[in-house]
């Protein structure tokens, strides 16, 4: 791959719904100035997700020729919806800047670890059960997906135990401190 994952570093944000995983990685991301990797999905946008901001939303047909093509570097299924993240968008990502993050789920975090090694750092974020339901009650989310998170939630945050790094979001400034500290660990002395 051009702009290859040896000369970077992909930060890999994952963690529980409703934790602040994706507030966080884009907040370090722009402080740190490190490049975002964009999803590409299947799925439709939700209220208030722009397309190129959120997510590259395709349809299932194109994401499945643009996968046989080799295209992604990853793809996973969740809820009958494809999510994937497109290797030509890791190279240009790559070119701007020498780390690099992205915000997947758990299955997204194994392949990328499996593909980059030690050069993928995974950040497990999550919050306990009342807070997540708090939290998705707040943004109107439905039932269903409340429901459904509420569901897999033991499943979600067994996956900590993989991760390099865990972090329980009860502050979101000083969990983003912490994090910012723990990522600084993994980067050379001039990127710091």
């Amino acid at each position: 791959m051009n702009g290859n994952i040896e000369s970077g570093t992909i930060i890999v944000f994952v963690g529980t719904s409703g934790s602040g995983r994706k507030t966080i990685a884009h907040q370090l991301g722009k402080e740190l100035g490190f490049q975002y990797v964009i999803s590409h999905t299947t799925r439709p946008s939700r209220p208030k997700e722009t397309e190129g901001k959120d997510y590259y939303f395709t349809s299932r047909q194109a994401f499945i020729e643009a996968d046989i093509r080799g295209e992604f570097i990853q793809t996973v299924e969740l809820d009958n919806h494809f999510y994937g993240i497109n290797k030509a968008d890791v190279t240009a990502a790559l070119q701007v800047s020498p780390v690099i993050y992205v915000i997947v789920n758990r299955s997204g975090a194994n392949k990328l670890k499996y593909e980059f090694g030690d050069k993928a750092i995974r950040i497990f974020i999550y919050v306990n059960k009342q807070l997540i339901l708090e939290r998705l009650q707040a943004r109107a989310v439905s039932e269903e997906i409340i429901r459904h998170y509420m569901d897999h939630y033991i499943e979600e945050v067994s996956y900590r135990k993989d991760c390099e790094h865990v972090f329980e979001n009860l502050d979101l400034d000083e969990t983003k401190a912490r994090i910012k500290e723990s990522i600084l660990t993994h980067l050379p002395a001039t990127m710091s």
